[in-house]
């Protein structure tokens, strides 16, 4: 009979291959601001929301991500769950971003659509206070019992403190078309 022992050396490396890979899935804020860096407690954290939508078998993870803030692009918005801005007055153009599976080489052009496309993307104005956390919520309407892309008719924000208190109100975040 065998008998199996763990070596000291084994679990140290493992504790560290498992601490490496955890450290992997922390987002870093995106700098969206100009100028020399700050300190997180001189800036307001902006997080995109995350929305768990099923279709069919299949579960996807939607989010909203950040375009623009005061104009200026956001590079690289699909990779970006949060930004960091000055404290102060700014307009942030959101969009509505899903998953789309294995169909990973559509992102790109999804990114694109919807920056064009007033249903589901929307400037919100708020006044940022530094070293607050604020969320920026999505409520999407779809036009079918299905909750697929394909029947998704506009989406509405809000930007929400960390306490749940509305900044910019769902009225106020709200899709108007104009038909």
């Amino acid at each position: 009979m065998l008998k199996r022992s763990t070596s000291p050396r084994f679990l140290s490396l493992l504790t560290v291959v498992l601490a490496l890979s955890a450290c992997s899935s922390i987002s870093i804020p995106y700098k969206a601001y100009l100028g020399d860096p700050r300190q997180d407690m001189q800036l307001a954290t902006v997080e995109g929301a995350s929305f768990s939508r099923l279709e069919y078998i299949n579960r996807y993870i939607d989010t909203v991500r950040f375009m623009t803030v005061d104009d200026i692009p956001i590079s690289n918005s699909d990779r970006h769950e949060s930004i960091q801005i000055t404290p102060g007055f700014h307009e942030l153009r959101v969009y509505f971003s899903w998953d789309m599976g294995s169909q990973r080489g559509l992102a790109p052009a999804m990114v694109d659509y919807a920056r064009t496309r007033d249903h589901i993307s929307r400037t919100l104005r708020f006044n940022a206070r530094a070293g607050e956390l604020y969320i920026v919520k999505a409520e999407p309407t779809f036009s079918a019992r299905y909750k697929d892309i394909t029947t998704l008719s506009h989406v509405d924000f809000w930007v929400e403190d960390q306490a749940g208190n509305e900044i910019v109100s769902k009225e106020e975040g709200r899709f108007v078309s104009v038909q």
